[in-house]
């Protein structure tokens, strides 16, 4: 057992944990960040999604099949997986987190976003994490990056080397929040470089986000870690906004 892991176990015991959601005590193994009531309401994303975006079919009779958008417009990421649907429990708890300014929440979600089995995703094919980066601005009125705590709970489940000055935002844009696939698309462009191209070059990237919505973000990254000389780059979030595709 590793000290972290001890002094874990001797905080649960004087410090009960609480659920994420519903602050009641949880009385389940180890590891757990929601109690079971708040749990069974969280859409988690397990089959029946696109193998390259992710995103899942809520009705859909064929089941995991290329969806429409991937099969006009191929991203530059090899795959995208999500947790969650961006609702609910799981929407609340990232809202706490990041407008809150509760990072004990985002350690506490970036171990269950660790624990979450993502299907179809080996992460021994991987070799570094960087997380969407944040422009200085806005990490300076936010005071932490929400991705970089997530990608710091992954990176210790797997053993793999967080990288957050590898990428940098160099513009700063407007909030992505109320505008549709082609104003993101529009408003992200060029606002990201790498730091140094040699520390990237020929290496296999997990992204790592809080939620994706039209993958806007986390595909200009991917293009341009790309163009740096990545042999390829895949995408984690925790959740990811939801919508009915046959």
């Amino acid at each position: 057992m590793s000290l972290r892991e001890l002094l874990n176990d001797v905080s649960d015991i004087i410090f009960p944990p609480q659920c994420l959601a519903c602050v009641e005590i949880i009385n389940q193994p180890a590891k757990q960040v929601f109690c079971s009531t708040c749990q069974e309401k969280i859409s988690f994303i397990t089959d029946n999604f696109c193998p390259i975006c992710g995103v899942p079919f809520l009705v859909c009779p064929a089941g995991t099949h290329i969806c429409g958008n991937c099969l006009v417009n191929k991203p530059y990421y090899t795959q995208a997986r999500a947790v969650a649907g961006f609702e609910t429990v799981i929407m609340d708890a990232i809202h706490k987190f990041k407008y809150g300014r509760n990072v004990s929440t985002g350690n506490s979600l970036g171990l269950f976003m660790a624990n979450f089995s993502f299907p179809d995703f080996n992460f021994s094919e991987y070799s570094l994490l960087i997380p969407v980066p944040l422009h200085i601005k806005r990490l300076r009125d936010r005071g932490f990056n929400q991705s970089l705590l997530l990608a710091k709970e992954i990176g210790e489940k797997y053993n793999l080397p967080v990288k957050f000055s590898l990428l940098k935002r160099s513009k700063f844009t407007l909030t992505q929040t109320g505008l549709n696939k082609a104003e993101r698309e529009k408003n992200i462009k060029g606002a990201f470089v790498v730091a140094n191209r040699e520390k990237v070059k020929g290496e296999n990237i997990i992204l790592i986000d809080d939620v994706y919505t039209t993958g806007a973000t986390v595909n200009e990254c991917a293009k341009v870690l790309l163009k740096a000389g990545a042999q390829k780059v895949s995408v984690l979030t925790l959740s990811r906004v939801t919508q009915k595709q046959a």
